[in-house]
């Protein structure tokens, strides 16, 4: 605490939000560590729209891709499909993908390779389906 006795109200400030939104620390633990009360913590928190802040940062595209992605997966392994709402989520990850090539165009080039390679190596066609497999989890995983 005497650390942070020496820092100004604005300090503390940015402080108090730098570890809002970057640690797991609680509300009481902050208030202790920069020497605030839980009142003052509320009534910054408020002002500052903190909350919505922390909400802003865990919303990225790689977010709402993964749960388009998984979205799109529910539907189409539903009994009944909702071509609708397919075509709908195919658009929004389409346009939700900042990249040229999404995730969906790699997975059917891949099919298409595989198929293609299976009439000449069967067995290298495997393994390199496995590959591909492992390639585009790891798209999906990173956004």
């Amino acid at each position: 605490m005497a650390k942070t006795e020496k820092l100004s109200r604005d300090d503390k400030r940015e402080l108090a939000l730098e570890m809002y939104l970057h640690t797991d620390k609680s509300q009481k633990e902050i208030c202790q560590m920069v020497g605030w009360t839980e009142r003052t913590f509320a009534d910054n928190k408020e002002r500052g729209q903190w909350a919505m802040l922390k909400g802003a940062g865990n919303i990225t595209t790689a977010t709402i891709l993964k749960k388009l992605y998984l979205k799109l997966e529910s539907l189409v392994d539903a009994d009944k499909m909702d071509v609708d709402a397919l075509v709908k989520i195919t658009r929004g990850i389409d346009f939700m993908s900042n990249k040229k090539v999404t995730v969906s165009h790699h997975i059917n080039c891949a099919k298409e390779f595989t198929t293609w390679l299976l009439s000449r190596n069967a067995d290298l066609a495997k393994q390199i389906n496995n590959y591909q497999r492992e390639f585009i989890n790891s798209l999906v995983s990173n956004g």
